[in-house]
């Protein structure tokens, strides 16, 4: 079913056409349900079919289908392939049915191409790699067969066969400055073919602004009072591989969200640091307190044990180079007189 038909025949589904061609890019069996096939007849025994456009980005890969019914009973396929013409000359590449590949033609490809499928069924692939800008154009499959009631040979080309479109999606750059008094958004694009643009207002409102292009980048540029409408501005792209967002989710006058965030953030992050390192400070300034108390306890009790030493060293001292007198009481219980005696020691 042709892909205009199916959008026509479902409006309640909001997917534009062009979102359906890219999908249908990268998964090639829902390519198959939606890209109308074109067909074409030698006669009411033989056709080839084939897609009419294959899209593709670059860095990816495709499959490019070539179906051929015939009589089984009345012919034998001998090879299946596809070939190419550009500016520079063209080439070909074909499978036999042994599984051989072989490469003609006045250049050579660009890379390493791979047919998939079987040859003698009738139903194979060109799966090309890695693709390039370089690979769009016309590719042509030819089938050649043996007709098996006169035994010739025969072949069948399908031109102007598949195109291919080789893109790139969009990116998108959005950038908001303020100057003079107003705001100005610009929306920058990049993108195979360029992308078209849309800048949108809070309320999804299209807005008109200023558009600027060279071969590699679309510009979209819009001039804000400073009193419009704050909200979430929406800088949109599309092409036929893709379409890419970004959005500015602040206002028009405030400063943005993630900044006040990462002000607040950070903010914490000092205070909680300048703490840390308070308590640590007060720590150890109590620590030297108490070691230098403990020291000067320590340095006072050796003080008074070598102050009492040496007054004991020298009583003792003068003990030894002085006589020793002791006086005794001796008397009778008495009324008489108690007589003295005295007792010298000298050494």
């Amino acid at each position: 079913m042709p892909l205009s038909l199916y959008y026509c025949l479902s409006p309640q589904i909001p997917i534009p056409p062009w979102q359906l061609l890219y999908w249908a890019a990268l998964l090639p069996s829902i390519f198959a349900q939606y890209q109308a096939k074109h067909c074409k007849s030698a006669s009411t025994n033989y056709t080839v079919c084939t897609f009419k456009e294959v899209l593709g980005i670059v860095d990816g890969q495709v499959n490019l289908a070539c179906n051929f019914t015939f009589p089984q009973k009345n012919a034998e396929i001998l090879n299946i392939g596809w070939i190419k013409k550009n500016l520079a000359g063209s080439y070909s590449i074909h499978k036999w049915k042994n599984g051989t590949v072989i490469s003609t033609g006045t250049t050579k490809p660009p890379k390493q191409l791979d047919i998939l499928g079987d040859v003698s069924a009738g139903r194979v692939s060109l799966k090309i790699l890695n693709l390039r800008l370089s690979d769009n154009g016309h590719y042509m499959c030819e089938v050649q067969f043996k007709i098996m009631s006169n035994n010739k040979n025969d072949g069948f080309l399908m031109y102007p066969g598949t195109k291919l479109v080789v893109g790139v999606q969009p990116k998108l750059i959005f950038l908001k400055q303020s100057i003079n008094g107003t705001i100005e958004l610009t929306c920058k694009a990049t993108g195979f073919p360029l992308p078209n643009l849309d800048l949108l207002d809070p309320n999804s409102t299209k807005l008109k602004g200023m558009m600027k292009n060279n071969s590699t980048e679309v510009q979209l540029q819009i001039k804000l009072p400073e009193l419009a409408i704050d909200g979430k501005y929406t800088c949109l792209g599309r092409n036929i591989h893709g379409e890419a967002r970004v959005e500015i989710l602040s206002g028009l006058h405030d400063e943005p969200r993630f900044l006040i965030v990462a002000l607040a953030i950070g903010t914490s992050f000092l205070v909680l640091v300048l703490v840390t390192a308070l308590t640590a400070l007060i720590y150890w300034k109590r620590r030297k307190t108490v070691g230098n108390g403990k020291d000067f306890r320590k340095k006072s009790s050796s003080f008074d044990i070598s102050t009492k030493t040496s007054v004991s060293l020298t009583l003792t001292m003068e003990s030894t180079e002085k006589e020793t007198t002791y006086e005794t009481l001796s008397g009778i219980a008495s009324r008489q007189e108690p007589t003295y005696e005295t007792l010298q020691l000298t050494r």
